[in-house]
């Protein structure tokens, strides 16, 4: 049997990441995401995700959920401190025998390996005073691994002892691959020496000792090993950026089947034989599916599809030393698992019921009776743990107090996420999130829409900090899933047909606010909307061309010429993440950079134009070193509106690109929108800055139409 690793690169996200545009949770960065993107065909009008006619939305369901919220009681007035306690357990993994637990119990900037025995419940320290770090057993559950970025060590579960194994180059993008399954204390690593160029991959046991799997000019981004451990199939870029997945024959690395440029194409497994692979491509231009593939004729035969027609595979869940493939994984609208054998099935459906929501993770043991579920979800501040016994077919719930250590919000004091599904003005069936605040009448209550980056990005079923912040404050938050969303097939992702100004795109967002306000959720003279990066184009564009619809807008990093943002960033030449170029990637996305027609469409629209249209106040902020979003381009557009006596506040910060990552920032954030939502909305009163938080803002607000903050008076009250 050939075995596909347990990796932490090779499972990767299967759509390729190329800007990084997406919303990041506030607890993590202020604001700034990632940009996703695959590529081809776009559905018809009136379509769902799978490009046939969808049923219509189901308008009882979301009123019998309103008035469910409005029946909940006001949950307390929760800080954003409260809102983003970083959880105490990270890292929480079964051993691949089901016999012990491992996870990171993580205190401020310092982290201890702790082990438990399941059978006895016994704990055991087995390191402390660790910085950042991810955990990993060894396959044959008696060493973990610590990738620590910079380094790789292995911690001996016999007497806890443990040591550097290598080093990791950046220079040379060393990097942590995966833990060798064949082997009981190994973990491989890659290396590419782009000035050569020169691709090696290593096998490192638990001594540093290391072995030479694979060496080849070009980089290797899957790999398989077979199960003596020798490297198998590796898949690489060919000709034009098609994806070729290549294997090891007696006369050197051989074709055995391609991928089609920019789609997905993970390895999983093979037959003894070689005659068949089991991958997850983007089936029949679509959505991500499990299929096998006959080497020698290329053609494909499902496996595995969501069966309920909505959402691209995930993943899939191994067992950790055959690989045996057991489970797929979808996440679109909540995490669910469809089991691939009998007892997997079985155990999906004791899943389901237990966890009617979804937003399980299973791991499993190779063969012993136990599974680790993790559960997370949009009122889960920190994940929750759960043993299955797959005899007794029940849960318990594992680490409870040390859950509890870090402090969360109870669930009852959050609100849930509820997907909800509308026809947008062509007939498109387009989905999206919709929370609620608890025990207020939605019909009365300001909305606020919450835009993601990308565009091809996504907003899942999980926790966000900021989300629970505005619904905390009274608000409803709307988070479309406009087309052009990733998680739903690649004909969704393609319907917008690069339309990206005011248009089809847009109007996807504008549709799904006018029609939830007939479904009786928001104020309609109470609407606002938000976003970072895409979401902050977005923003723009709103308030340009819906001058009276809106009446405030939050922008982050936002590009206000979306074509200037996608030629800079062409101009960077290749994607580091998949080596293809970035001018090629718009172009199989239909923003072809030297289509003069289309791209005159976009440019047409730009905010950066259209200053005088618009009337609502706004906030933006941005980073002097932004390598996506050039910050003469937002500096540029606030002085246009400056001069016009527009209401616009702006923050830059000089030493922060795309993706701020200091602790203050987060605070400014925060800071910035419930100002807004007190002076705009009426929200409550905001405390006073700190004087660390003052004097920030005197050093970065260079603007302030929208606020008037009176920041030097605010210091000294704050003193």
């Amino acid at each position: 049997m050939i075995i596909r690793p347990s990796s932490g690169r090779a499972r990767a996200s299967l759509v390729p990441s190329f800007l990084q545009y997406t919303l990041a949770p506030l607890c993590r960065a202020a604001f700034g995401g990632i940009l996703l993107g695959a590529a081809l065909i776009a559905p018809a009008q009136g379509a769902d995700a799978t490009g046939r006619k969808a049923a219509a939305p189901e308008p009882r369901a979301l009123r019998a959920e309103i008035e469910r919220m409005k029946s909940l009681p006001v949950p307390p007035h929760l800080t954003s401190a409260d809102l983003s306690r970083r959880p105490r357990l990270r890292d929480v993994r079964l051993s691949p025998d089901g016999r012990r637990l491992a996870w990171l119990d993580v205190d401020g900037q310092k982290a201890s390996v702790m082990v438990m025995d399941l059978a006895t419940r016994e704990r055991r320290v087995l390191l402390r005073n660790l910085g950042r770090a991810e955990l990993h057993w060894g396959s044959g559950g008696e060493v973990l691994f610590l990738n620590e970025g910079g380094a790789i060590s292995a911690v001996s579960l016999h007497d806890g002892h443990g040591a550097r194994i290598a080093t990791l180059d950046r220079k040379l993008r060393q990097e942590f691959a995966f833990v060798d399954p064949t082997r009981p204390a190994h973990v491989v690593v890659t290396e590419f020496d782009r000035s050569k160029p020169l691709f090696r991959m290593h096998r490192v046991d638990a001594a540093g000792a290391r072995e030479l799997l694979y060496e080849s000019a070009r980089e290797a981004r899957d790999f398989l090993l077979d199960a003596e451990g020798q490297l198998a199939f590796v898949r690489e870029l060919g000709p034009d950026y098609v994806q070729l997945v290549m294997r090891r024959t007696a006369d050197g690395w051989r074709e055995a089947t391609r991928c089609k440029r920019l789609r997905a194409c993970g390895l999983v497994s093979v037959t003894p034989d070689g005659r068949t692979l089991t991958m997850i491509v983007n089936h029949d231009d679509d959505r991500r599916a499990l299929v096998e593939v006959d080497v020698a004729t290329g053609r494909q035969r499902l496996l595995a599809s969501d069966s309920r027609g909505i959402a691209d595979l995930r993943t899939v869940v191994l067992t950790p030393r055959t690989q045996r493939v057991r489970f797929a994984v979808y996440d679109m609208p909540a995490r669910r698992n469809e089991g691939l054998d009998d007892e997997a099935r079985s155990i999906a459906g004791d899943i389901a019921r237990r966890f009617p929501e979804g937003g399980v993770t299973v791991e499993l043991a190779e063969d012993g009776p136990r599974a680790l579920l993790t559960e997370r979800g949009p009122r889960l501040m920190h994940d929750r743990y759960w043993l299955y016994d797959r005899r007794k077919r029940d849960v318990e719930e594992l680490l409870a107090d040390e859950r509890v250590a870090g402090n969360p919000v109870a669930e009852q004091h959050l609100a849930p996420k509820i997907p909800v599904r509308y026809r947008a003005s062509d007939g498109f069936l387009v989905h999206g999130y919709l929370t609620l605040p608890p025990g207020r009448d939605p019909a009365t209550v300001p909305l606020v829409t919450h835009v993601h980056g990308g565009p091809w990005g996504k907003i899942e079923n999980d926790y966000q900090d900021r989300v629970q912040l505005l619904v905390n404050r009274g608000y409803a938050v709307f988070q479309p899933n406009f087309r052009a969303s990733t998680g739903y097939g690649d004909r969704y992702m393609l319907a917008g047909k690069g339309d990206f100004g005011n248009g089809r795109v847009h109007k996807d967002i504008l549709d799904g606010i006018h029609w939830l306000l007939e479904q009786g959720v928001g104020d309609r003279s109470k609407l606002a909307i938000m976003g970072d990066s895409f979401g902050g184009y977005s923003t723009f564009l709103a308030l340009t061309h819906t001058p009276d619809m809106f009446r405030f807008g939050i922008a982050g990093v936002p590009p206000p010429d979306f074509v200037r943002s996608l030629r800079d960033t062409a101009a960077g030449g290749n994607d580091a993440g998949t080596g293809v170029p970035y001018a090629r990637r718009f172009a199989d996305l239909d923003l072809d950079l030297d289509n003069a027609a289309a791209l005159a469409r976009i440019e047409a629209d730009a905010p950066i134009r259209h200053p005088h249209k618009v009337t609502s106040p706004l906030l933006v902020l941005a980073g002097g070193k932004d390598d996506k979003v050039s910050i003469a381009s937002v500096t540029e557009y606030v002085a246009k509106l400056q001069t016009l006596g527009k209401p616009v506040t702006l923050l830059v910060d000089p030493d922060e690109g795309h993706h701020p990552g200091k602790p203050i920032i987060r605070q400014a954030y925060v800071y910035l929108l419930e100002k807004m939502l007190h002076v705009h909305f009426g929200g409550p009163e905001v405390p006073a800055p700190s004087p660390e938080l003052a004097q920030y803002l005197e050093k970065t607000i260079r603007a302030d139409g929208a606020l008037g903050l009176a920041l030097q008076p605010a210091r000294q009250a704050a003193r």
